[in-house]
This record gives C-alpha cells, structure tokens and sequence, in this order.
C-alpha cells in the first residue's frame, strides 16, 4: 500500500517540477541558497556533503562554490548502481565533474576522492517530496536512505526543495530517514 501512494506522489511531484519555469527555479534556487548560507551550522562545519542537481531540482552549483570558496571540504555524491550506493567524494572544483550514471554530474575517475559518510557534518539532500515533519520521498532507489545509515547521528541532514514540493504528510517505510530541516524559497522548515 505505501509504495503504491509513495508512486502516485512522485508521479504528481515531478509533473509539478517539469511544469516549472527554469526563471522559477532559478530564482528560487537563489532565495534557497540564501536561506542556507544565514544558518550557523552551514558557517561552523567543516565538511559538506552536496547533490549535484538534476533538471527541475533546486541548483546547487552556486551552493558548492561558495562552500568550496569559504574554505570547506566539499563532497557529492557518486551512483553506484549495481549495489544502489552512494559515495561520498570530495571534489576541489566543479570543473572535475562530468555526466555520470543517471546523467548526473560526478567526479571524473581521476578526481573520485572517497570520504568516510561518518566524518560529514552536513548532507544537502534534495527529494521529490518532503513533508513537514522531514520525511522525504525520493526516486525510489533507495541511494540516500542506504547512504544515511552510515552517517553520524551528529551529522544534519538538510532537505533542499521548492515549496510546492511540501505536503502535509508523506507516506514513509521503517528505513526511511528523515531530515533534520528542509529548506525551501519561503524559509526554513525545522523538524
């Protein structure tokens, strides 16, 4: 019964992200960022853990750059799609990213530097779905909710996504992981 209702909200949810303006998600994207970088906890931790966004998801690039430009160490993630893993790889530059699995854009083997998950004191998350207790839906393979197990219990999870994106309540399964806050253009959603 939830992965019926947990399809049917991805279904809804990337209809409403293709129907988007790209000036939207630009802009919104912008006002995310902002809200972002105005948190303590951005400006005291050392490492970071970022998505690379895909079409239709809140852009991260200026997110990395700054990141990179305030002196952290910066990681994202790479696919593994025979075991549906994620890896933390940290990465100097945006310029040593190419398309990887999915399209998205990953570290090219030569730049593939792993990081211990443990050591992150932030992951920026994005979703299909978030709800206002941090419940995330995400593509449905699982990467993040393998990938969370394996992070300290004092690492953050900050769910990046646009306001449209927020519902009441989201079907969650036991291995769901929540966030810790979501972040969308009207401000900051603390769980």
């Amino acid at each position: 019964m939830i992965d019926i209702a947990k399809h049917d909200v991805r279904v809804k949810m990337k209809k409403l992200r293709e129907e988007m303006p790209e000036s939207a998600i630009l802009e919104k994207s912008i006002t995310i960022s902002e809200h972002l970088f105005e948190l303590e906890c951005i400006k005291t931790a050392k490492t970071v853990m970022a998505y690379v966004d895909m079409p239709g998801e809140v852009k991260t690039d200026y997110i990395i750059k700054k990141l990179l430009n305030m002196g952290k160490d910066v990681a994202v993630p790479v696919c593994v799609p025979s075991t549906y893993e994620l890896i933390a790889s940290k990465i100097l530059d945006l310029n040593e990213l190419i398309p990887g699995h999915y399209g998205i854009l990953e570290p090219k083997r030569e730049y593939l530097r792993p990081m211990d998950p443990s050591t992150l004191d932030i992951i920026l998350i994005p979703g299909l779905a978030f709800d206002i207790y941090g419940n995330r839906i995400g593509h449905g393979k699982g990467y993040y909710d393998r990938f969370l197990t394996k992070i300290s219990l004092k690492t953050l999870k900050i769910g990046l996504a646009f306001s449209t994106q927020i519902l009441a309540k989201v079907p969650v399964d036991h291995y769901d992981v929540p966030m810790n806050c979501i972040i969308t253009e009207e401000g900051i959603i603390s769980v």
